[in-house]
């Protein structure tokens, strides 16, 4: 396998409706990793074959052992690597109105980024190559190819790893942040009272179900602002906000600055924390 990594800047119409391929790559080999790396996007990385590290505030350090699976989201501080006698990767980075399809299906946790694989899937050498070839193409309908190879993927990926894994309360509540039903109503389609909600946030998260239920837009709002073009307006009903001017205080106030404010920052930084485009993504 030759090692790869092309990156891609297709038209933002494609991440406003649906899922945008930003790039891909492949790498095999020993190097030393890194620490503290943020994305504008999200990537999903497939370990093919041998055994490494990730890490991030959330979760410390954990091991990766082949056939594995990591989901990187935008703005997480993280790294990762092969250990001393290296490993097989294979990673595309994406981003779109449709993640919040996938946050909303379960498709990851947060919380566990790492999802270990019954096996190397089997559509990994074709996608990759289609990957290849279409980025290298770099044309429109080139970019529209890639984008839906790049979905295939991420949609192969979830149907390997959603029977597997079995979301508690928790995460189903934060997974349906964005449905407008009442607190009582969210209570009762998993099985708890209002109070057993609460009891429940406060144990696992130190937060009450309504503090729960707003991070969690906040969260999915930062995704969108980074990655669409989106009005602050659409993107505050998209999470599950009526009010716009609401959505805006509720962000200024958790994140220090307005959401605009927030899309031009993010968007100055470079794509991955200083490396150039043609640079392999670690």
């Amino acid at each position: 396998m030759q090692n790869w990594a092309i990156y891609a800047n297709p038209s933002r119409t494609l991440a406003d409706v649906t899922i945008a391929c930003l790039g891909a790559g492949e790498y095999s080999g020993r190097n030393e990793g890194f620490r503290d790396r943020r994305l504008r996007s999200h990537a999903a990385v497939v370990v093919s074959d041998g055994s490494g590290w990730y890490s991030s505030p959330l979760t410390g350090d954990v091991r990766v052992e082949a056939p594995a699976l990591i989901w990187l989201f935008p703005g997480v501080v993280h790294g990762y690597g092969p250990r001393r006698e290296g490993w097989t990767e294979h990673w595309v980075l994406f981003s779109g109105a449709a993640t919040r399809a996938l946050d909303e299906l379960g498709v990851w946790r947060r919380g566990s980024p790492i999802v270990t694989l019954d096996g190397v899937p089997d559509a990994l050498a074709p996608t990759f190559s289609g990957l290849h070839t279409d980025l290298v193409d770099s044309g429109n309908a080139a970019a529209l190819r890639a984008s839906a190879t790049g979905y295939a993927w991420i949609a192969g990926l979830a149907a390997l790893t959603m029977p597997h894994a079995a979301r508690d309360r928790i995460d189903a509540f934060r997974c349906g942040a964005a449905r407008r039903v009442p607190m009582a109503i969210r209570a009762r389609e998993l099985g708890m009272s209002l109070g057993e909600l609460r009891a429940a946030t406060l144990a696992a998260t130190g937060l009450t179900p309504v503090q729960l239920l707003i991070d969690a837009r906040l969260a999915r709002a930062q995704s969108l602002l980074v990655e669409t073009d989106l009005e602050v307006g659409a993107i505050a009903r998209q999470v599950g906000f009526d009010d716009p001017s609401y959505f805006t205080r509720q962000f200024s106030r958790r994140l220090g600055r307005s959401p605009s404010m927030f899309r031009d920052e993010q968007r100055r930084m470079p794509m991955l924390d200083g490396m150039q485009p043609e640079q392999i993504l670690r």
